[in-house]
């Protein structure tokens, strides 16, 4: 007899009871795992220290968290449903802000506030929803405009002056209003000392904002690596304090496209720390040559290093290593993190080479032609 012609009994009560019984307990476990997700999700989006605001395809208001009702200053249940220009009246926000946009966002009172949103698409139960995030960015920006007006005032009340003290001194100093004592050129040595290095901190602050607002430019010349190097050097041992440490060069002459005075900006920059933090009756060896496609600078000290958990920290803005307690001027930290700004707008890499005691290598790379 064939399997197949034998009679199929139907599940008896009992069986389809406890078939029953076992969906439903799966059943059970689904929803109490979907509730705990859900919770988690709620408690994650209700605690984020960012306004999140869940908005449908209809661009209503669904949901939002405590971060976002604050920054309107509704309440939750008065946001809920209303279409989404109600507290951004720009209308077209939500397509403006698939990428961090600024916009404009208003409070209850009525205040217009700067905003800045990003909005994620998401899909949820076959429906296209939208995930607004927003910050308001009314204190960044005051700070901004605060940052802005100091560059200005530095640029124009204090730049102004100083360049003018500092030609009154070198007439001074060339005896254009008579002759110095030995005693009188050496206050105004150091008065000239003094002016030089405050117009260098004026110089680095105003290249800061520069390179933080990417307003920073840079004029493509053909020239050598020798001629960059070779001013470089001339630059750093006239204005350096100690005559103990000598400056070494070892060069190529080979032809690059870039930004002569930027690169000489670099390279004098790095020499001068160099200078700064190495003993007395020491060398500071400038290397500089091809390598590959690239033009590679490198200023070699016998100072007291860098350790290795520090490196990265060198290239930031306003760090101060504490390498040497009795170098007398330490500058705000600009230098070397305008130093790396002006190689990456020249498309290379900055990095150091060190170990405590044992000096430090600062090299840096640029193409030898723009891309």
């Amino acid at each position: 007899m064939n399997t197949s012609d034998r009679p199929v009994h139907p599940p008896t009560y009992a069986e389809l009871k406890r078939m029953f019984e076992e969906k439903c307990h799966e059943v059970d476990i689904l929803k109490k795992n979907q509730a705990q997700v859900t919770r988690r999700i709620q408690g994650i989006i209700t605690n984020f220290p960012l306004g999140l605001i869940l908005v449908n395809s209809d661009q209503r208001i669904q949901a939002l968290n405590k971060r976002a009702v604050a920054v309107f200053e509704y309440e939750p249940e008065e946001l809920v449903n209303k279409p989404i220009d109600f507290i951004f009246p720009d209308n077209d926000a939500i397509e403006q802000g698939r990428e961090p946009v600024r916009v404009n966002g208003r409070r209850k009172s009525g205040e217009v506030f700067a905003a800045e949103i990003c909005v994620n698409l998401l899909e949820m139960q076959g429906e296209e929803r939208y995930f607004v995030n927003v910050q308001d960015i009314t204190e960044r920006q005051r700070l901004e405009q605060l940052r802005r007006d100091l560059m200005a005032m530095v640029s124009h009340d204090i730049r102004g002056p100083l360049t003018a003290i500092r030609v009154v001194l070198d007439m001074v100093a060339e005896g254009i209003y008579g002759a110095l004592s030995p005693r009188g050129e050496k206050a105004i040595g150091n008065a000239q000392s003094a002016v030089e290095y405050l117009i260098g901190l004026v110089k680095n602050l105003l290249d800061a904002e520069k390179t933080e607002s990417g307003t920073i430019e840079i004029d493509m010349q053909e020239t050598t690596v020798g001629a960059i190097v070779s001013k470089a050097v001339i630059t750093a041992d006239g204005a350096k304090e100690r005559d103990s440490v000598r400056i070494e060069q070892e060069v190529t002459n080979d032809v690059l496209i870039a930004d002569e005075d930027r690169i000489v900006q670099v390279l004098i920059n790095l020499i001068s720390n160099a200078i700064k933090y190495s003993p007395d009756d020491s060398v500071v060896r400038v290397v500089a040559g091809i390598e590959g496609l690239s033009a590679k600078f490198q200023v070699i000290d016998s100072g007291p290093g860098v350790p290795k958990d520090k490196q990265h920290l060198v290239f930031e803005r306003y760090r101060q290593l504490d390498q040497k307690k009795d170098v007398k001027k330490q500058g705000f930290g600009l230098g070397l993190a305008i130093c790396k700004a002006l190689v990456e707008k020249h498309k290379g890499k900055i990095w150091v080479e060190s170990e405590p005691g044992r000096g430090s290598n600062f090299c840096f790379t640029i193409p030898l032609s723009p891309e």
